[in-house]
């Protein structure tokens, strides 16, 4: 009798575990102390866990159910939801399967937010699952890099990665499709918690503008950032010049004359956005003229050739002789400006005048004769420019034609280019005398050459026979106004007679 009594309390007992609401509908019977007793226990249900994430890796920790004699259930289902759909998702790693601890670890989640739960099991029984943990936020992979702006090429940038999967080689590329690009991470490969120091290089030449840093993983995580490739170098301006429009020399300007501002400007950056102006401030030359723009092309002066040149200019007059100062600014697509100053150009307004004329006897000739080798040198009050002469002459060296003229009442020279077609603009050389020749010689390959302010004119080979002077004379040189000087003065045309005491010429 009282083992029956016992037997039916029980099943009583499990009867109302298994219905009584809230309950899991399971249970796990025990075995009492003592004579004909026993225990029914229900299935506790799961405890709130804890997740952690470390980049792409979430560890999961939770405390232990117990059954109310205090033993601890055999084990754990782990669950994840997708906490914006409550989509339960599929669980790897340690955490997949019955978990027999109170922790795991899920490794290579992908980015999102995400929500754990964990249900208890004993043998074939299953209890209620706990409440869910707090959102465990798994960032995407991201890639970081300073700067992110670059001026000048190659450029190492360096930064960090993140959210990689544990144990990835990593690779970069700039933009896609893509340019390898050099570059390492530091450890490598990735370590747990998926963050690693990135060093990258950008190639010179890379283009200005946006692009795309791209890190790729072994395991096919990609991550990327910006940049702005731009043109942080301002322009060089390795020359510049003022030369009158007249050509010739740079360096001299009249008040009044005209002229040109030359400069060479570029821009050296890489990338290189180009120049986009140049603008000249010749102020002390021509008022408020602080910023005259220069317009590219190809223009040979002085025995330079300039990249850039201004429209024509003219100086102010009444200008003060001397050297005056102009700057050039130039400036880049990208905005750079670079400024030189200190450019001098000399202000000269005194026309040049004869100053000497001479003959000389070449060495074993006949003096009073004009032959080969003879001389005639004719100095200016200062430097003339050599193509107001002859058009192309730059004063070196040249063959020309020189011709002995019979005239009355005083024999002449005058000076021929090489095909003896154009007399040159010397004027009247008065010989002084009329006995030198009776009638008019060439002297074919003759020579002129100009050294600072004195043109020398050697003799060639005559084509007939010259006179030898009877007596001592006196040269006069009436120059015309042809030549200007390297400012642009017109040459004044006063008669100059030679210096020293009277002789027979050459």
């Amino acid at each position: 009798m009282r083992l029956g009594r016992a037997v039916a309390i029980v099943g009583v007992l499990a009867v109302a575990v298994i219905t009584a609401p809230g309950i899991a509908s399971a249970s796990w019977s025990a075995t009492a102390s003592g004579a004909g007793s026993s225990a029914s226990f229900s299935m506790p249900a799961g405890t709130t866990p804890v997740g952690t994430a470390s980049g792409r890796d979430v560890a999961v920790s939770w405390s232990a159910s117990t059954f109310p004699n205090g033993d601890p259930v055999g084990g754990y289902v782990v669950a994840r939801y997708d906490v914006l759909t409550g989509t339960p998702q599929a669980v790897g790693g340690a955490c997949s399967g019955i978990v027999t601890s109170t922790s795991c670890t899920e490794t290579g989640l992908p980015p999102g937010q995400w929500s754990y739960a964990v249900t208890p099991v004993q043998h074939g029984w299953t209890g209620v699952e706990g409440p869910p943990s707090a959102t465990v936020a798994v960032d995407a992979p991201l890639l970081s890099l300073t700067p992110t702006t670059i001026g000048a090429l190659p450029a190492t940038l360096t930064g960090s990665a993140g959210s990689f999967l544990t144990g990835e080689a990593v690779t970069f590329y700039l933009d896609d499709p893509g340019t390898p690009l050099a570059g390492g991470i530091a450890p490598d490969p990735i370590p747990a918690g998926g963050a690693t120091s990135v060093s990258v290089t950008i190639p010179a030449g890379t283009p200005r503008g946006s692009h795309t840093v791209y890190a790729l993983g072994s395991q096919g995580t990609l991550a990327g950032t910006p940049i702005q490739v731009v043109d942080a170098i301002a322009p060089t301006i390795s020359a510049a010049a003022i030369g009158k429009t007249e050509g010739g020399s740079t360096g001299w300007i009249r008040q009044g004359g005209t002229y040109h501002v030359y400069a060479n400007a570029a821009d050296p950056g890489d990338p290189a956005s180009g120049v986009s102006s140049v603008t000249a401030d010749v102020s002390a030359v021509t008022v408020g003229q602080t910023a005259v723009p220069l317009v590219a092309g190809s223009y040979a002066v002085g025995g330079t050739t300039y990249g850039y040149r201004s429209a024509p200019l003219t100086a102010t007059a009444p200008l003060a002789e001397g050297a005056v100062t102009f700057s050039i600014s130039a400036t880049d697509a990208d905005g750079n400006q670079a400024i030189v100053g200190g450019y001098v150009v000399t202000v000269d307004n005194t026309p040049p005048n004869a100053a000497d004329v001479q003959t000389s006897n070449a060495s074993g000739g006949t003096v009073g004769r004009a032959e080969t080798g003879d001389t005639i040198t004719l100095t200016f009050s200062e430097t003339v420019e050599p193509g107001s002469i002859f058009t192309g002459w730059d004063g070196t060296a040249t063959t020309v034609t020189v011709r002995l003229v019979q005239a009355n009442p005083r024999d002449r020279l005058q000076v021929w280019d090489f095909g003896d077609a154009n007399q040159l603009p010397f004027g009247t050389i008065d010989l002084g005398r009329n006995d030198y020749t009776n009638a008019t010689r060439r002297f074919t390959g003759s020579t002129m050459e100009l050294s600072g302010t004195t043109i020398t004119i050697t003799l060639g080979v005559p084509n007939g026979a010259v006179g030898t002077a009877g007596n001592n004379g006196t040269v006069r040189w009436t120059p015309v106004a042809t030549p200007i000087d390297l400012a642009g003065n017109v040459c004044q045309t006063t008669t100059r007679n030679e210096t020293g005491a009277n002789d027979r010429e050459f």
